[in-house]
């Protein structure tokens, strides 16, 4: 056989090899940038999207090192901010039987989480295997000193903590280079007061007024509210301003408490002229969500962003008499369950029905769960239809990082019990592969829920949805139609079953 033949033959065998490396690279791109991404996710209170962006890693990866990072994430995550202490020590002794390089850590970490609970039986008992496989480990002394406290009794008793009526921490910019804060006779202590001042952050230093500040944080008050500019934003905001030097550049961070504060989510969240009884619903869930950040980010520099990351805070300017009057009448209302705040997570339409978090996110909550919502059907964002050509669906795909040809036609591959598509099935001239949809399929479209059909007409798919949103939790517009006739411990019941609405301060 001659040469040139011999190597054709090796480059046609080799062909389908390289097509299945590259598929493999541009999957694990999009695997580590879910994990960057949850980051980012956490960062403005989106736990739960950021389980689902880890659960997209690990999906897609098969590198050993991606996977783990991913499940260390998660982990975290649940226990640290989505109170699933049980998830997270599952996953840790997951981690042991099947990531020898990560045993050690997660060893130490559910027996860390074990303490942390009062479980002192089990906690000795994981610690002291740690200490047995690991005598010479990185965490040899934490765990040496976890078990000399267990062993004198010296563990304190679990105590519900302290309810107080708090400031929230809400950021409003950050890591811009300049800010100006305006109004009447803004005061900064030790410094004086002024109607207009304009900081800098400069080679390390705050610049107030072009005049070099000593200090690494300022505190801004006044008797009444003050317009903050930074970066593309301007706010007319309560309570007081703190301009912070981070990484070289200003972190502004607004000190307001709570009730404040929901004078002004209220409205930015539902529109003042729906019922009253609407109006007392939306207050209390933000107030519940807003109380749950706070007991969550104790140390962080913040407790919540000031846009749809969290809850929509656009200031002064939007508060409104009959959103007022929600806030006021409801003051100290917030949800709970088993005495603690829950997440309340709420959406823009359910299309109706609610969904549930088990299958949408992978963490069931007893109070985020599907059932039939009708009056949300009634409401705008309810029913949708969007279309797309073959093309259009491959190239929305190539721009999130996933280089689809040959797509033949997209079918479910997981529906959730409230009929949401949970993972689609890509057919292609050559193969099949599954995805999650919403951190691939909607992201890439633009979808605005995943409680859809998909059917095909020639080359063009065609997506007819109901509902705006994630569906989980309270549905805006469904309770704008059931305040027309319920009370809002009715709509609070029926969005968030299992919970109690409770006075806390």
């Amino acid at each position: 056989m001659k040469k040139t033949t011999i190597l054709a033959l090796i480059v046609l065998l080799f062909i389908p090899n390289l097509s299945f490396s590259q598929s493999r690279l541009e999957k694990e791109r999009l695997a580590r940038w879910h994990i960057n991404y949850a980051g980012y996710l956490i960062d403005v209170g989106k736990y739960m999207q950021a389980l689902e962006s880890y659960d997209t890693a690990i999906e897609l990866s098969t590198y050993t090192n991606t996977k783990l990072d991913a499940l260390l994430g998660k982990a975290t995550l649940l226990y640290t901010f989505l109170d699933a202490p049980e998830e997270a020590i599952n996953i840790y002794r997951y981690i042991r039987k099947k990531f020898p390089k990560a045993r050690e850590l997660a060893y130490f970490r559910e027996g860390l989480i074990l303490f942390s609970l009062n479980r002192q039986k089990e906690a000795k008992a994981v610690l002291e295997e740690y200490l047995r496989k690991y005598p010479f480990g990185r965490f040899r002394f934490q765990a040496e000193a976890i078990l000399q406290k267990i062993k004198k009794k010296l563990i304190p008793p679990v105590k519900p903590p302290k309810i107080v009526r708090p400031n929230l921490r809400v950021r409003i910019c950050k890591g811009v280079r300049t800010a100006t804060i305006k109004g009447t006779l803004v005061c900064v202590k030790g410094i004086g007061c002024n109607n207009i001042l304009r900081l800098r952050a400069s080679n390390g230093n705050i610049l107030l007024n072009d005049t070099t500040v000593s200090k690494r944080e300022i505190v801004f008050e006044s008797d009444k509210p003050v317009e903050v500019s930074c970066g593309s934003k301007r706010k007319k905001l309560r309570g007081k301003i703190i301009a912070k030097l981070k990484k070289g550049r200003l972190l502004i961070i607004n000190l307001i408490d709570i009730e404040d504060y929901l004078l002004s989510v209220v409205p930015s969240e539902s529109y003042s002229s729906w019922p009253l009884e609407t109006l007392k619903a939306q207050a209390i869930c933000a107030r519940t969500y807003a109380y749950y950040q706070y007991l969550h980010r104790k140390d962080w520099e913040y407790d919540l962003v000031d846009d749809e990351g969290d809850q929509a805070y656009k200031g002064v300017t939007v508060e409104n008499p009959r959103t007022t009057r929600a806030v006021r009448e409801t003051t100290g209302l917030v949800l709970t369950y088993k005495n603690r705040p829950i997440l309340a997570m709420y959406t823009a339409n359910s299309g109706g029905i609610t969904a549930d978090a088990g299958a949408i996110f992978d963490l069931y909550k007893p109070y985020l769960v599907a059932k039939p919502d009708p009056a949300s059907l009634r409401g705008k964002m309810a029913r949708w239809e969007k279309r797309f050509s073959i093309r259009d669906v491959e190239r929305a795909f190539r721009k999130i990082g996933l280089n689809i040809r040959g797509l033949v036609d997209i079918r479910p591959a997981q529906i959730g019990p409230s009929g949401r598509i949970i993972k689609i099935k890509l057919i292609f001239r050559d193969g099949v592969q599954i995805f999650r949809t919403r951190t691939t399929l909607k992201r890439a479209l633009g979808l605005p829920e995943i409680l859809l059909k998909i059917t095909k007409q020639n080359d063009t798919f065609v997506f007819n949805g109901k509902g705006w949103g994630h569906g989980v939790g309270y549905s805006q517009w469904g309770s704008a139609y059931m305040g027309k006739t319920k009370d809002y411990r009715a709509i609070l019941r029926f969005y968030y079953p299992a919970t109690q609405v409770k006075k806390l301060w």
